[in-house]
C-alpha cells in the first residue's frame, strides 16, 4: 500500500489500484481452509477435506463479485 500511495497523485484519496487491492485482500481466496477442516475432523467427519472444492468455488465467486463491484463503482 505504501508503494501504491507513492504513485498516487492525490494523497488524500484512494487510487483505483488501492481500492482494488483492498477489495482483493478482503475477499481473500481460501486455498486450504485449515480451521474448517480441523473442526470437521474433530467432530468425526469421515471426509473432512470434502469441502475444498465448494470453498474454492465460493471464494472465487466472492472475489470476482468484489472485483466487478469495485470496477463498477470506480467508473461512477
Amino acid at each position: 500500500m505504501k508503494s501504491l500511495q507513492e504513485k498516487n497523485k492525490e494523497k488524500n484519496k484512494l487510487s483505483n489500484e488501492m481500492a482494488v487491492f483492498i477489495v482483493l485482500n478482503t475477499a481473500s481466496i481460501q486455498i486450504i481452509p485449515t480451521t474448517v477442516i480441523a473442526i470437521r475432523n474433530s467432530l468425526g467427519s469421515e471426509n473432512p477435506t470434502a469441502i475444498l472444492f465448494p470453498v474454492w468455488i465460493a471464494t472465487t465467486c466472492a472475489a470476482i463479485a468484489a472485483i466487478l463491484s469495485v470496477k463498477i463503482l470506480i467508473k461512477k
